[in-house]
């Protein structure tokens, strides 16, 4: 999930001064609908109805200076600001699809880099901290996942009430609404509800029904299946592996999403590794799988995609932490 961040942050965060100025110029209070509309456009890069801007071959990417950062401290402690920014807008517009979109896609974000990975390596000591950040993590996961299926609502009429609906044929007929437009959406919200039950795995509002974001991942996934150098199959690697059968766990199915991964990135992310590593070595007590999907985690060079410095500093923090506590995962003889 981590490696998402650069591409959204890039691709859609231009504007971020030109909405400052904006915001604070006499013909926004004269011009306010009109100019909302279009600052919400500029920003979220899609536009009322949600469907995603064309964007050039040629067009310059001022935010570099964000995803090409390898102080990831630096970020997060930047990334609130936008993010508050963000669900003022959204406030101001709430019916801008597009911006709904974007400010849900920030939030899972936010819960994923800036919360709850800090909070994993938290010591044992700092218990009660680390669950205060967890629930901070959920609740920004849910906010995002509620957002964007808003905008999946708002698109498809009668979309929320059938995803969220006891009936398996209600489900099914909702998630077969969504189109090839709809995949950021469907993405976001997916991650941002399994990530909400990785924290909190016997809330009973989440285990119910924790079947429906694998399916919106997996529509996704059928949609596009090189999405973002392969977030969605990272994703469902994760959960496949990590939930139990009678909860919609199915190893198979998470080896096949890893190497689908491994696929649509070339092996030239991270994150992939990181996942197999944690989710799939650690529970076997593969210490040599575990090893290797950590070496190569930590061979690619942040530099060879200098848009990506930060996805990749993210992922290999990460990989490196679990290296330092390995001998908590094997045992040695």
């Amino acid at each position: 999930m981590f490696y998402l961040l650069y591409i959204i942050i890039m691709k859609r965060m231009q504007k971020i001064a030109l909405a400052a100025v904006i915001a604070i110029s006499p013909l926004f209070f004269s011009c306010r609908s009109l100019l909302v509309n279009v600052v919400s456009t500029s920003l979220s890069g899609a536009n009322k109805n949600g469907v995603p801007s064309k964007q050039k071959k040629s067009d310059s990417n001022p935010m570099i200076a964000i995803t090409g950062e390898t102080d990831v401290t630096l970020v997060g402690d930047f990334f609130p600001t936008v993010l508050k920014m963000y669900e003022l807008l959204q406030t101001a517009n709430p019916r801008h699809l597009g911006l709904m979109t974007m400010t849900g896609s920030l939030n899972v974000m936010y819960a994923n880099a800036f919360v709850a990975a800090p909070a994993e390596s938290m010591p044992n000591e700092e218990y009660d901290k680390q669950h205060d950040e967890f629930e901070r993590a959920k609740l920004h996961y849910m906010r995002g996942r509620d957002l964007c299926l808003n905008a999946l609502d708002g698109r498809h009429k009668g979309f929320l009430d059938g995803i969220t609906s006891s009936d398996e044929a209600a489900v099914a007929r909702a998630v077969a609404m969504i189109d090839k437009n709809d995949v950021d959406d469907a993405y976001w919200a997916g991650a941002g509800w399994l990530g909400a039950f990785s924290l909190d795995p016997l809330n009973p509002d989440l285990l119910g029904n924790i079947s429906v974001p694998a399916m919106l991942l997996e529509r996704a996934a059928a949609l596009d299946a090189d999405y973002s150098d392969g977030a969605i199959w990272d994703v469902l690697c994760n959960f496949y592996v990590s939930a139990p059968p009678d909860f919609g766990g199915d190893y198979e199915r998470g080896l096949y999403c890893y190497e689908q991964a491994l696929r649509a990135s070339d092996g030239a992310t991270p994150g992939p590794y990181v996942t197999y590593a944690e989710a799939v070595c650690i529970p076997l007590g593969d210490e040599a799988g575990f090893d290797e999907a950590i070496a190569k985690a930590l061979a690619i060079n942040p530099d060879d995609n200098p848009s990506s410095r930060l996805m990749t500093t993210i992922s290999q923090r990460k990989a490196k932490q679990l290296l330092k506590n390995k001998g908590d995962y094997f045992l040695e003889w």
